[in-house]
């Protein structure tokens, strides 16, 4: 996980299940939002430190900050509990207010992934993201700010991306990584239930769940159905493009990390280093 260090023993638990917003790329199997109480959260977070050992907890809710007010509540209860626990989350920017991202920080956050998906505001409309670009901006600068690292997802191929549109989204992802986590940029999937879905039916692109399955959705990181202009060859070699453009960058970034490692051990003496390692 993200700023997880050698050391730590990392567990995934669920503080809720659903999510209180309707992105036309997302189905949803049951309606609405079931967040569990603070108390179950911490009891379990307590069980898991003591018998286990666990350092890390990797929240896998769909949408831990499914409010400010939810998201307060539940970092003021961690601080009283005094829990000294790392922990990440999946987050809205839109509640990535300074506020709430300072009690994220001091009960433990150390990386909350993002839901970007474009940066581009007609493409954000017409997703029904409910987020602008000067949103996304102003969340991952103050999630910087309160030092807890952003995690940043892009998708490409809704309504209304174009080339221009996919190179925002690099150029914002080049901006702002800090080479936490690798990124790159899949396209868009009109899973069965979503809204998307249905268009796609509606627009002859698609012809049912079988056709989506057995024809269209043969793997994450390749087209399953064109919803842009570009042909299908065109999508995918402007993805190619993109991707290339992320990956140097990432790599670049550990390239450096990784020598900045071995000065340390050989020029400094560290002796807490633990060995060249892919993590």
């Amino acid at each position: 996980m993200p700023n997880a260090t050698n050391n730590d023993f990392v567990m995934p638990i669920l503080s809720g299940r659903g999510c209180t917003f309707e992105c036309s790329f997302c189905y949803r199997m049951d309606p609405g939002f079931r967040p569990r109480s603070n108390e179950s959260i911490i009891e379990e977070i307590r069980l898991l430190k003591k018998e286990y050992g666990v350092t890390y907890i990797a929240f896998s809710d769909e949408l831990l900050m499914s409010s400010a007010k939810k998201t307060i509540s539940l970092c003021e209860d961690f601080i009283k509990a005094k829990l000294n626990i790392k922990w990440s989350c999946n987050g809205r920017l839109n509640y990535a207010k300074p506020e709430v991202l300072r009690l994220m920080k001091q009960a433990g956050c150390v990386f909350v992934s993002y839901g970007i998906e474009a940066m581009d505001d007609l493409v954000l409309r017409r997703m029904n993201k409910a987020l602008t670009t000067k949103q996304i901006i102003n969340g991952i600068e103050e999630t910087i700010k309160a030092e807890i690292t952003p995690g940043f997802n892009v998708i490409f191929g809704n309504i209304g991306d174009c080339r221009e549109s996919l190179n925002k989204g690099v150029e914002f992802l080049l901006k702002h990584d800090d080479g936490a986590q690798m990124r790159t940029i899949r396209p868009v999937t009109p899973y069965p239930g979503s809204p998307l879905y249905y268009k796609a039916i509606q627009e002859g692109l698609l012809k049912d769940c079988e056709d989506f399955y057995e024809n269209k959705h043969i793997n994450s990181d390749l087209l399953s159905v064109n919803f842009t202009d570009l042909s299908d060859e065109e999508f995918h070699r402007c993805l190619l493009e993109a991707n290339t453009r992320l990956i140097t960058n990432y790599f670049q970034k550990k390239l450096k990390h990784t020598l900045d490692q071995a000065k340390e051990v050989y020029i400094q003496k560290n002796a807490d280093f633990r060995g060249f390692r892919q993590t």
